[in-house]
């Protein structure tokens, strides 16, 4: 017991240090840029981006909150903020790899069963996707003339990430909700799987997969909670989509509002389709193609950075902060459980 718990003791102050170290690369390497402009921006600017980028925490707190709620019903808003900005600390310090399995660990965290929080990531993606399509759609839509004039080659891929979006959302539909998938899948693992061991897993999988297929169907079914989650989805990215407004509009007092907006929400649902050169994240590269004519290279640029650091950077940080205060926490009742166990090794001799 006493060894156990100085193992822990040792393994949070190791996985802090680590953190540590791989948050000093990604801030030497990937972040320096985005603090530099903060230092160039004035301080209404920068304070109008931080409030947008702690807005869209809270609503997104909400939207999970919304799909959480129905399998632990003390699951709050404040929860749901801190789920968003732990999986972004774990997205960076995993560079991507974390993002879903922290967002699972959160929820089971917070006592959800481990399908219920396969479920609820999946829906929360889902449901995040939907609004995305619908925000671009709309963008297509009424600015389709002054698109068509700036950028008429960019149209066939929106709609091709238009369609590919919807092909995701299917298929995580199809994943996590399909009975008919279910059935294909015991049958094959029963012709193909012999061994016990094998077997075991495959009843355990099946287990999970039954649970998730429930999850899913138990908020789908409810009309009005998928309105009220697609709301504020739909609402959540509007704050972020507001940001490269706030930030263009000091320089460019006649830039369109609604514009900027379809603009950003084009680089959001191009990102993933777009081919890309090495060294430029797709998003970035999507978001300068469209900004660069509008605006000039420099304040593009700028309104970039500032844009990635309230939709990336800012709940990062607050993630970090997040998980300090628990690493913390632990360390501290570790080393209140080993002083327990060395007072009663005391009193037995």
């Amino acid at each position: 017991m006493k060894s156990n718990s100085k193992t822990k003791i040792f393994l949070n102050i190791g996985l802090l240090a680590i953190f540590i170290g791989v948050i000093i690369y990604v801030m030497d390497n990937s972040l320096s840029d985005i603090f530099a402009q903060l230092m160039k921006t004035s301080w209404v600017v920068v304070a109008l981006v931080i409030l947008l980028g702690v807005v869209y925490q809270i609503v997104e707190g909400r939207s999970i909150k919304e799909i959480a709620s129905y399998f632990q019903k003390d699951f709050t808003t404040k929860d749901g903020f801190f789920t968003s900005c732990y999986v972004a600390f774990y997205r960076v310090i995993s560079f991507g790899t974390g993002t879903l399995l922290s967002e699972i660990y959160f929820y089971k965290k917070k006592g959800l069963a481990v399908s219920q929080g396969v479920g609820v990531t999946a829906l929360h993606m889902i449901m995040y996707k939907v609004a995305v399509i619908f925000l671009s759609v709309l963008g297509l839509i009424f600015q389709f003339s002054l698109f068509y004039e700036r950028a008429p080659k960019m149209i066939p891929f929106i709609l091709v990430g238009v369609g590919l979006t919807f092909v995701i959302i299917f298929s995580l539909l199809v994943l996590s909700s399909s009975l008919n998938l279910q059935v294909f899948l015991i049958k094959w693992t029963n012709k193909h799987f012999k061994r016990k061991r094998l077997r075991d897993w495959v009843d355990k999988c099946n287990l999970q997969i039954y649970s998730l297929r429930e999850t899913v169907q138990t908020i789908t079914k409810d009309r009005s909670a998928m309105l009220r989650i697609f709301g504020w989805n739909v609402a959540k990215l509007l704050f972020w989509y507001v940001i490269p407004y706030v930030v263009l509009v000091e320089n460019h007092p006649n830039i369109d509002f609604l514009l900027v907006l379809s603009f950003t929400s084009f680089s959001v649902i191009l990102s993933g389709v777009f081919p890309t050169p090495a060294g430029i994240g797709p998003f970035e590269f999507v978001y300068l193609l469209l900004f660069k004519p509008l605006v000039g290279t420099v304040d593009a640029v700028s309104s970039l950075l500032l844009y990635r650091f309230g939709s990336f950077v800012l709940p990062f940080l607050i993630g970090f902060v997040y998980v300090l205060i628990q690493k913390r926490r632990e360390i501290k009742v570790g080393l209140h459980a080993v002083k327990e166990e060395k007072k009663e090794h005391f009193d037995e001799q």
